[in-house]
């Protein structure tokens, strides 16, 4: 639990919104199950009991599992194979046949998707445990969550080349809806910040933008690090390209922050380090 910073109610409130961050972008990641949750209401006494289909329920956690399976050999068959892999391979990795994953998968780009929800999954899961929004300096969220995101694109550059590039005309809409997956984890941070900072009023569309401006460049960074071939050296060693990155993330911060006419102290936590610009007289 965060203390309150403050013995006054206004401390407390402040407080509880800090706590409310703990689970950092959690409306972003869990959207889907709040739905479901949502939908899943507690049943009153006097609606009648749902029966369920044991045999169903059998068969959609099968295929839940199978399909997990399935994503899994496609990571290895493009992190071995390139991001030119076929469809055969990943068969030929997950040790079936291709109309088997047409049975579990509705067609190549709901494939796509899968695998780039996964990577989606690992950076969160890679990411927020890193980072303390209440505690840590502004700096140093930065640089832990770009030196985790580059940890994981130099694990599985192949996979990263393979939503970035869209090779295929089956995988461009698939892309998109990959790239959406990461700006996901972009937005959710910018919530972060202006949760933090909510005792501030300031604009949430500026952490917004940020959020698109910010993604957009570390995709293209990225991008350019790898290089287009898997036989393509990296432009920059791991550790200098996190520090340029973060560099980068840094100067949207600072942009973003004078466009809200307030300045930042990188070095300490947002909410003792955010300041609105003195006014001249």
């Amino acid at each position: 639990m965060i203390a309150s910073r403050r013995a006054n109610s206004a401390g407390q409130d402040a407080a509880q919104r800090r706590f409310d961050a703990v689970r950092p972008g959690q409306r972003y990641l869990n959207g889907y199950s709040e739905r479901v949750r949502r939908g899943s209401r507690s049943r009153s006494a006097d609606e009648p009991a749902v029966k369920v289909d044991a045999r169903s329920e059998r068969w959609r956690e099968h295929r839940k599992k199978v399909r997990s399976e399935i994503v899994d050999a496609a990571f290895r068959a493009i992190d071995q194979l390139g991001p030119e892999v076929s469809l055969r391979e990943i068969a030929e990795e997950a040790g079936t046949a291709k109309p088997k994953i047409y049975r579990h998968f509705t067609d190549k780009s709901d494939l796509f998707q899968a695998i780039g929800k996964r990577m989606r999954d690992m950076l969160w899961g890679a990411i927020f445990p890193a980072i303390d929004i209440a505690k840590d300096p502004a700096r140093a969220i930065i640089h832990r969550a770009v030196e985790q995101y580059v940890r994981l694109v130099d694990e599985h550059p192949n996979v990263i080349r393979f939503l970035m590039q869209g090779r295929f005309a089956e995988q461009s809409e698939s892309t998109m809806r990959a790239l959406n997956e990461g700006r996901d984890i972009t937005l959710a941070m910018a919530d972060m910040f202006s949760n933090e900072l909510q005792e501030m009023e300031l604009d949430a569309a500026a952490f917004e933008m940020a959020a698109f401006a910010t993604f957009g460049a570390a995709a293209s960074a990225t991008d350019w690090w790898l290089g287009a071939d898997q036989d393509s050296p990296r432009r920059l060693p791991s550790a200098k390209f996190v520090e340029y990155l973060t560099t980068i993330m840094m100067g949207s911060i600072n942009g973003t922050c004078e466009v809200l006419g307030v300045q930042v102290d990188p070095d300490l936590p947002l909410h003792e380090g955010v300041r609105r610009h003195e006014r001249v007289a």
